[in-house]
């Protein structure tokens, strides 16, 4: 079954600013805990921003007319796409912000605020989607879906960012991505079984996604956080990458709208 990439930019868009918005948060809270130390939060912030760029600009080409992509804050009252950008906008603002040097006295207050952005902004994307003219995403799906995203590739991020900046593992990072991948994976299992009227899923690409994204990953991260010694987190976070990619490519290819005329 070939599958319809027209949706690849918002793919790229949610995978990235998910990932990126996971990361922030880990890294926030784990630098409040002194779990992680100033190079790991300083490499972290600087890649959060670029993911963020990213991820933005990859949204602006599925605009018909980039340049005006600042109009559609004008329905912040009403409309959840302008929440969205808004949303997504001030968290890739207040991480640059909190990525620069001389602004580290006030880091605490834009690790929080960031923090509160993104959060919301996942909340804001996941409600775009929550539409009844898509039976499957008018669930809570999407917004399952989204916070996972961000929960096992942001810390794993965070995590593998520690061991290239720091030259060691950090464990809380580590098993928090290993256990939101294990819950990812049963979420994506049953989204078919729950939702298989309303969508038109090819289960070859989604066991892949599946079996590659997910369960693999999960067990390369539960050996790597019992082993002692160097820690290589590159394939496992590449393989994460990798999955939820195809995780969100899946969820815009799979969905059939509501029927005209239902049985």
């Amino acid at each position: 079954m070939m599958m319809d990439f027209s949706e690849l930019p918002l793919v790229i868009f949610t995978t990235l600013s998910q990932m990126a918005v996971g990361a922030y948060v880990t890294m926030y809270l784990l630098g409040r805990s002194n779990h992680i130390g100033e190079k790991t939060i300083s490499l972290t912030s600087k890649i959060v921003v670029v993911l963020m760029a990213l991820a933005m600009a990859g949204a602006s080409t599925h605009l018909g007319d980039p340049l005006g992509g600042p109009r559609a804050l004008l329905g912040l009252t009403h409309s959840w796409l302008s929440r969205e950008i808004f949303l997504m906008g001030a968290f890739l603002g207040l991480a640059f912000l909190y990525a620069l040097p001389q602004l580290q006295k006030v880091r605490r207050c834009l690790g929080f605020c960031g923090s509160v952005a993104g959060i919301l902004g996942i909340i804001a994307t996941a409600m775009v989607y929550t539409l009844p003219a898509r039976p499957a995403w008018n669930t809570a799906y999407p917004m399952m879906f989204f916070f996972l995203t961000a929960l096992a590739a942001g810390p794993l991020l965070t995590a593998f960012i520690a061991v290239k900046a720091e030259g060691h593992v950090c464990k809380p990072a580590l098993q928090m991505a290993e256990l939101l991948l294990l819950l990812e994976l049963l979420v994506t299992v049953f989204y078919p079984i729950t939702q298989g009227a309303n969508l038109n899923m090819p289960m070859g690409w989604l066991a892949v996604r599946c079996a590659v994204g997910q369960l693999i990953p999960a067990v390369m991260l539960h050996r790597q956080a019992a082993a002692a010694g160097e820690h290589n987190l590159l394939l496992p976070l590449l393989l994460v990458i990798a999955g939820e990619l195809l995780g969100h490519q899946l969820f815009y290819a799979s969905v059939l709208p509501y029927p005209l005329f239902p049985q």
